[in-house]
């Protein structure tokens, strides 16, 4: 009970504070004596803002129908573009269809640099000019493509240094046979054409694995530049143009909406005062025509008659207010139809499903050159296949 009852004291309290606060701002409103309507406007146009906003006045211009819809359409379109920014952002990020791997950018680090280190222990195996390519692209990959390739590159290198090294153990071999006496040479010419036909197979095995991640690193290799380039079309293109819808055309409808909210504030004001003038006018004049029925009895003598010739012509003269009300419904209604113009062309589907196609574009030629550049490494696989049968 004790919880109710302090709530609605809070409310009251609240409510007779914003009252006490429109009556001041009222009063203090009043005693400003201006000769130019506009700035007296502006002053009233803060005190009738607040009155809407308590709710004290309800007579408030309505916009049109279609006004509407356009602003809900409008912000509709502008939440959807941002929701598509926020993810088409990812393009700006380097890597990102590859999370950072510490444990393999360290290992490839180690493998680029330890020949480096220990160069007076052995000599430097041959790199190839897809290691050295993507070397020097960074320490982590900008793609799983690269990484891909990278590991097949690596692949090759081992099977490379493993071809070196037999190479090196049969040239040695030999070497040794030929020292040996001649007797030793007495072996069976088979078994010496079985042994060099074993090698040769095992050398051929070898040359095929090195082919197939060589072909490897260059499919991926290739769909890595694909990738790069649908991302940089991607940022430079379509995000761009994203960019721009939000940050200048969508701001743009924002300010003349807000445009024509003021311009309807300015003639809701106008018309408020003018209406409440009219009010007092009608009272003022119940009032005179009150007293007029009480001096009936009583003959109006000639200089009254001649005091109230003045005030017949003052009433013939044009009020100021009605040129500026005049005007003010002309802003409201030009500010109303600009937007709605503005707002039909911003909210046009056209707009909207051209940068979708844009989008489509940009994702077939990379997907196109994917399929190119993997069917081209199935055309070696194949090979490499038929020459085992």
């Amino acid at each position: 009970m004790f919880s109710k009852l302090s709530l609605n004291n809070i409310t009251d309290s609240i409510s007779n504070a914003a009252q006490r606060t429109q009556e001041q701002f009222s009063s203090a409103i009043e005693k400003i004596h201006l000769d130019d309507p506009e700035t007296r406007l502006s002053i009233l146009k803060r005190r009738h803002q607040l009155q809407e906003t308590l709710g004290t006045v309800h007579d408030i211009s309505q916009l049109p129908i279609q006004y509407k819809f356009l602003e809900q359409k409008s912000d509709a379109l502008e939440k959807i573009c941002k929701r598509l920014l926020l993810v088409t952002k990812t393009f700006e990020v380097e890597g990102y269809d590859y999370p950072p791997n510490l444990t393999e950018s360290f290992n490839d680090w180690w493998s680029g640099n330890k020949d480096s280190i220990f160069s007076f222990s052995k000599k430097k195996a041959e790199v190839s000019p897809e290691v050295k390519e993507t070397a020097e692209n960074g320490l982590l990959p900008r793609s799983f493509a690269q990484a891909l390739s990278k590991a097949a590159t690596d692949s090759a290198l081992i099977l490379k240094q493993l071809k070196a090294e037999e190479t090196r153990t049969n040239q040695e071999e030999s070497q040794e046979g030929a020292d040996q006496k001649p007797a030793e040479e007495t072996k069976a010419e088979p078994e010496l054409e079985a042994e060099a036909d074993e090698d040769e197979d095992e050398d051929e095995d070898v040359d095929n694995l090195i082919k197939a991640f060589e072909s490897w690193t260059k499919c991926q290799l290739s769909i890595d530049q694909s990738k790069a380039e649908m991302d940089s079309l991607m940022v430079k293109e379509f995000n761009a143009k994203l960019s721009k819808l939000i940050e200048t055309d969508f701001k743009k409808g924002h300010e003349l909406r807000a445009k024509v909210q003021d311009a309807r504030l300015n003639f809701d004001t106008l018309r408020h005062e003018i209406k409440l003038k009219l009010q007092e006018k009608e009272v003022v004049a119940s009032s005179e025509e009150a007293e007029k029925k009480v001096a009936t009895e009583t003959p109006e003598t000639p200089e009254k008659k001649t005091n109230e010739e003045p005030v017949d012509m003052a009433k013939t003269e044009e009020d100021p207010d009605s040129k500026l009300f005049e005007r003010l419904e002309d802003q409201f209604v030009s500010a109303t139809s600009e937007t709605v113009e503005f707002l039909g062309e911003l909210t046009d589907s056209s707009e909207i499903i051209s940068l979708v196609k844009l989008f489509h574009n940009f994702q077939l030629i990379h997907y196109k050159q994917c399929v190119k550049s993997l069917e081209e490494d199935l055309e070696v696989l194949n090979s490499l296949d038929s020459e085992d049968k």
